[in-house]
This record gives structure tokens, sequence and C-alpha cells, in this order.
């Protein structure tokens, strides 16, 4: 139960002519909050250690002045209280301030969690499209882990540049991949001193978390706007940008797997490969073990097929999965994710492949993008015999960055195929970005540009052909 004069304290300022009555708190800041309370003198006031009639400027109206300086300062008391008991430690002057600012009357709580307001949130996204729902899943997966991880709730408005520097440290080295969000186990094993070494399950580059940035910097401006918050969006928007600033957070590019010629699909679509393909094994995170699991030689023959499709129409994999045969009548198709037209590449090889599945081109993401390593695998090291393809790769967590080769196929995902339409069509000469673009949906030269520099190594090597005397 909050008590009178527990952590704050009745002062006199002298304001004019008046002697003001104010409520002071100190914590990392001094506040003194107004009252209306007036006195004759403030040496007696000390005195009387308090607010009393014989010193009160106006006695006839000593007992609801005293009521009303009560209630406000209970109202203060009260609040400290509440958050103490939550955070295990009083509010700093700033906090105190906001949560005054908010405070709606003992009959609703003081302040909201902000998990109250994410949780609304995210229930309108429900019926949006998957790639819009997905952007929101992941702030909110990763602000329940970050909650997790400092085993505590935060109201609202404590979101401050304290807040923000908090989460994107957790984001860049602790929040634990791929298990479920009440669930923090063992400790990341990073090496920060040169040579850099991060521990791969735990974190995510800058790229990854510039992308939650956004999606925090928009849920915070619809509960401002939407619940008719008085908290100063402007102050959030540049503790944000100082944040990004002191933790370096740049975006870069990084070499991507996609095939640079025909003559590579051709051999990867051939019956000699199919038949070659093997019963497999991919790694999977289970508790933070990895472990192996099985996958047949039909699941990966489908994954091959589903990723030539992608590679011979340059689709989105979301689009992929919604290919019907009239697609294939009016060769154009409408994007789930833009909603915008893009032509569809509709010749015998592509209508081949999907007769082959019957039109049903559904795996799941995760499993599809691990089946897509294991079939590129077989490809490599067991068809081609080219296993020994190395790359060197970067990846930067704030102002760290690490350096390591990988094996070329290994960087394969769900993107890939689409990569590849664009780079082999590129490459090809014979075709202009715009007509690429046409395909692949890009509406910008700009982001093309960026999907289509895939292998730089390779673009090195045939400068310094050409460029040689």
């Amino acid at each position: 139960m909050a008590r009178l004069d527990e952590h704050t304290s009745l002062i006199v300022v002298k304001e004019g002519s008046k002697l003001h009555i104010k409520i002071y708190y100190s914590r990392d800041g001094i506040k003194r909050y107004k009252t209306k309370v007036y006195v004759k003198d403030k040496a007696q006031f000390t005195k009387d250690k308090g607010f009393k009639k014989n010193n009160a400027l106006n006695p006839s109206s000593f007992q609801d002045d005293k009521k009303k300086l009560d209630e406000l300062q209970l109202k203060i008391e009260t609040i400290i209280e509440d958050f103490e008991r939550e955070h295990l430690v009083k509010p700093t002057a700033a906090q105190l301030d906001s949560l005054l600012t908010n405070f709606k009357g003992k009959s609703q709580k003081s302040y909201t969690y902000i998990s109250d307001y994410l949780s609304e949130y995210t229930s309108g996204f429900d019926e949006k499209p998957r790639n819009s729902k997905s952007v929101v899943r992941a702030l909110d997966s990763a602000l329940t882990q970050f909650w997790a991880y400092k085993n505590r709730q935060y109201y609202f408005n404590e979101i401050d540049e304290k807040f923000i520097g908090d989460f994107i440290d957790f984001l860049l080295f602790y929040k634990p991949k791929r298990l479920s969000d009440n669930i923090i186990v063992a400790k990341p094993k990073h090496r920060l001193s040169e040579p850099v070494s991060f521990d791969a399950h735990f974190g995510m580059n800058n790229n990854t978390l510039l992308k939650r940035l956004d999606a925090l910097r928009s849920f915070i401006k619809w509960v401002i706007n939407e619940k008719k918050l008085s908290t100063d969006y402007n102050n959030i928007k540049d503790a944000l940008r100082k944040s990004i600033r002191d933790y370096n957070l740049t975006e870069y590019s990084n070499v991507e797997f996609a095939f640079r010629e025909m003559s590579e699909v051709r051999l990867l679509a051939s019956n000699n490969f199919e038949d070659s393909i093997k019963d497999d094994y991919y790694p999977e995170l289970i508790d933070s073990v990895e472990k192996l699991k099985g996958v047949s030689r039909d699941v990966l023959i489908r994954a091959k097929d589903y990723f030539l499709v992608s590679v011979l129409t340059g689709n989105r994999v979301s689009d992929l999965r919604a290919i019907k045969k009239h697609h294939i009548g009016l060769g154009k198709q409408t994007a789930k994710k833009t909603k915008g037209q893009f032509l569809l590449n509709s010749n015998e090889s592509v209508v081949k492949l999907l007769q082959k599945h019957n039109f049903d081109m559904n795996m799941s993401d995760s499993k599809y993008n691990k089946c897509i390593k294991v079939f590129l695998k077989q490809f490599y090291r067991d068809f081609l015999k080219q296993e020994d393809k190395l790359v060197y790769i970067t990846e930067r967590r704030g102002k760290y960055e690490q350096v390591k080769q990988v094996v070329y196929f290994n960087l394969a995902s769900s993107h890939s195929g689409r990569r590849s339409f664009a780079t082999i069509a590129y490459h090809s000469g014979t075709k202009t970005k715009r007509s690429i673009m046409q395909f692949t949906g890009h509406t910008s030269e700009k982001e093309f540009d960026k999907y289509i520099q895939l292998a730089p190594e390779e673009d090195i090597k045939d400068f310094a052909d050409l460029m040689s005397i």
C-alpha cells in the first residue's frame, strides 16, 4: 500500500509573490510537481513538517486544499510503488513524468505493457497477405524472446534510448534461433576479438536487424496514433536513429547462390541427375541441439522440380504456390506480395514440370530450403564432382565483421531460383533489365541491380580476362 512521503516529499517554492507547495521527487533527475496549494510562510511549513491550517494562504479552503494535496501525492506514490514492484527499482524522474502523464485513475492501470498493444497489433494482421504477416510475427517473436531474456515486461512509455539499445544488443548477439519464444537456453559463444567468430545459433546480422527495427517503428507509430497516446514519437525516432548510428548498423551485400549459365540448369534438370538422387539427411536444430533428419528421394526430386520451375519462371516462392492452369494460358500472374502483374514463362519445359506434380507446388519454406541444399550437394559433389567450390562471405553485426569461406551450394535458398533467372538472363547479354523485370516483378532498376550482383569473384575473373594485354 502506497504511503505519503514514502518516495516523495513536499517542498515550498517561491513563485512571484506566492509560496507554492510542490511534490519533490529525485532519481537520475529532479521533478517538482505543481499542486496549486499555497502557504503564508516557508519557515513555518518546515517547522510544522507539512501543510497546516494556520499556515494556509486561504484557511477557509484548507480541507479542500489538503485533500487535493494528499490525493496528488498519493497518486504519485502509487505509481512509484507499482513501478518498483514490477522492476525492482524506482522509476527515473523522466520515467515518472511519463507515467504520470499517462495515468488514467484507479479504475484502470496507470500504464500499459508493450505486450498488451502488441497482441492487438498482431491480431490485426491475421487476415493480411503472408508477407505482411510474417514481418509482424517476426517482431512479435523478437520482442517476446527479449522479455523472456530480461525476465520482465516493459511498459510502452519505457521505450527510450536505453530500451532500444538493450533490444538491439539482444538481437545482435543473444536471440536464440529456431527456439520457442519462451525458452532461453545456454550462452552464446561469440568471439568478438580478431578473428571475429559468431555463434550461428544466436543473434542476427545487420540487414535482418534493420528490418526488425523498421517493423518496431511501424508498431510504435500505430500505437501512438491508434491509442491517442501523448508519447512524443519524435523522441523515439531520434533514439532509434542514434542507436542505429551508435551500433554502426549499416546494410551490406554478400555473395548469393545463383546459376549463371543455362547449361548448368539443364544438367540439374537432366534424367541422369534425377536417376542419381538418393535418400539423404539434413541438419535440424531441436532444442539448441543439431540433429540429422532423413529426407526421401521422392521429396528431394519434388524440391528439385520446384526449384527448376522457379529458375525457369523467375517467380517468388509465394507465387510458385499460386500457379494454376489458367495462368499458363494467360502468360501472366498477379504477385502475392505486391499485387502487381508480371509475365509468366509458360513454355513446354515449365508445363511439363508443373504437370509432373499436378500443379501442386506446396512445400513448407523451412523444408524446401533444407532440401535445396541437399539436392544441390548431391548435384555438385556426386554428379558434377565439384564439391570444392568455395567462396568468401562476410557477416556484420554492429561494428563486428566475420569473414569465412563456405561451400558455394550451401548459400542456396528458396530465393536462388528467382536470382538464377535474373542472373542468367542478364549475363546472356541479349535481354534488357526492363524486359527481365517484367518476369521477376522488380519495380526499380536499383533493386534489380542488387539482385544480380551475386558472384563478384567471377566478375573479377571475367574482367581480368577481358582487360589483359
